[in-house]
């Protein structure tokens, strides 16, 4: 028997239940930007393409953090996916340059539906917003927006034991699983180089099954802050300064794809995922 009809009979011989979780943990990608041509997947003033500084030495994107009163400038974009759904896994290889400056933390990208509930907006059942953070000396933590949050800002986890390194590319992947209306069954995991650090769980994304709550958005957010001076990176006499960050290689994934280092071939399969 041949390998595609060996396979074929044993994808029949697999019950339905089989055949769905197959569907649900292999990883399609839908959304892709390496920064090598034009037009780019987003444009920002303070975003410019960076020749020979990418993870293997191709194009990479220069971020500018442009210090002010309220930290950084923010560069946030929202790209639409061409689909929507419950489950993604967003993956890019950032480079902190060595004059970063991390002060108080920031933002970095994630994920979000029609609407995304940011910046201390109030509680809607089909808002809600997913994002990573980078923290003071280079931490990584969660930043989430979910319904019947307890303050006016997102709600957070991290790591002590992980800092970004300055200077070298590092792989983040950012595998987030919306809950089921009515429950507390979210999650939004943070990898990096392929190793979990930031495990969120019991979460409650959305209040609405309507399909302008699920996952239908990338979102690019990365600035210092905070919404004050402290927060800002500043030069020795406490000027504001610009600091800089590259990525690379940004992916979006139906499903869960971990990205075990940074500009690591594309995936073949996964598994799915949950507490470990």
């Amino acid at each position: 028997m041949t390998r595609l009809a060996t396979a074929l009979a044993a994808l029949i011989a697999l019950p339905a239940a089989a055949l769905a979780e197959e569907a649900r943990t292999t990883p399609v990608l839908v959304l892709s930007e390496d920064f090598e041509s034009a037009p780019y997947l987003f444009e920002h003033p303070n975003v410019e393409p960076a020749p020979g500084e990418g993870v293997d030495g191709g194009t990479a994107a220069r971020f500018t953090y442009v210090g002010y009163d309220r930290g950084s400038e923010r560069i946030v974009r929202r790209v639409r996916l061409d689909e929507r759904g419950t489950e993604y896994t967003l993956n890019y290889d950032v480079r902190f340059e060595e004059d970063f400056q991390f002060v108080g933390g920031g933002k970095l990208h994630g994920f979000g539906p029609d609407r995304s509930v940011t910046g201390g907006q109030d509680d809607r059942p089909d808002g809600w917003s997913a994002r990573v953070n980078f923290g003071r000396g280079g931490g990584v933590r969660t930043y989430l927006y979910v319904q019947d949050r307890p303050g006016q800002w997102g709600v957070s986890r991290g790591n002590p034991d992980f800092a970004f390194e300055k200077g070298r590319y590092h792989a983040v992947s950012f595998h987030v699983r919306l809950n089921d209306v009515g429950e507390e069954n979210g999650f939004a995991n943070v990898y990096v180089d392929g190793e979990r650090i930031v495990t969120h769980e019991g979460v409650a994304f959305r209040g609405t099954d309507e399909d302008s709550a699920l996952i239908s958005r990338f979102l690019v957010s990365t600035f210092h802050g905070g919404s004050s001076p402290e927060w800002a990176p500043v030069d020795e006499d406490g000027e504001y300064v610009n600091v800089h960050a590259h990525f690379d290689n940004i992916t979006v994934y139906r499903g869960r794809y971990i990205r075990p280092e940074p500009g690591a071939a594309p995936p073949e399969s996964a598994n799915g995922d949950g507490p470990e």
